[in-house]
Order: C-alpha cells, then structure tokens, then sequence
C-alpha cells in the first residue's frame, strides 16, 4: 500500500501564538512588562535565596539573573531596539 502524494492545493501557516497569560502592564521605553512564568519565578527567587544566604555572592547572582531574563525574552521590542542601537554605534 502506497500513501497518496500530498495535495498541492493545501497550504500550511505557522501556528499561532499561545495567548499572553497573566498581568502586563505598559512601561513607557520599555513595553510591556508582566509577571514571569512560573519556572522563571522559581529560578529567580531560588538565586535570590540563595544570594540572601551568601551562599552565591550578590553580583553573581544578579549577572546570573539579568542573563537568565535577557535569555528568556529574546524577542523584546526594547532589546531589539537596544541590539539595532549596539550595531550603529
């Protein structure tokens, strides 16, 4: 038995992006801002913990945190904005 070749007339799109969830709120230069997800929230107050009890000392852990979110929100306008800026200069 042989599959049928795939119908020429048929398009494909890109999926849709999930939903925003959550709270965001509007910071002037900057965008939108809201709540991180869950896993990130973890990360960070896990780090933060762990930089209240000096087990990691403090700018370590806020150059581990600043990269973690800078990661996570690639996408940014406000990063993109800030990259374009980095290439004229």
């Amino acid at each position: 038995m042989t599959a049928a070749p795939p119908d020429s007339t048929t398009t494909t799109t890109a999926p849709t992006p999930a939903p925003a969830t959550g709270w965001h709120v509007d910071v002037p230069l900057v965008g939108k801002v809201g709540w991180p997800p869950t896993g990130n929230l973890a990360f960070l107050a896990a780090l933060g913990g762990l930089a209240a009890l000096e087990v990691v000392a403090w700018p370590v852990a806020a150059a581990l945190a600043v990269g973690h979110v800078l990661a996570q929100a690639h996408d940014h306008p406000a990063i993109r904005a800030l990259g374009e800026g980095l290439e004229e200069a």
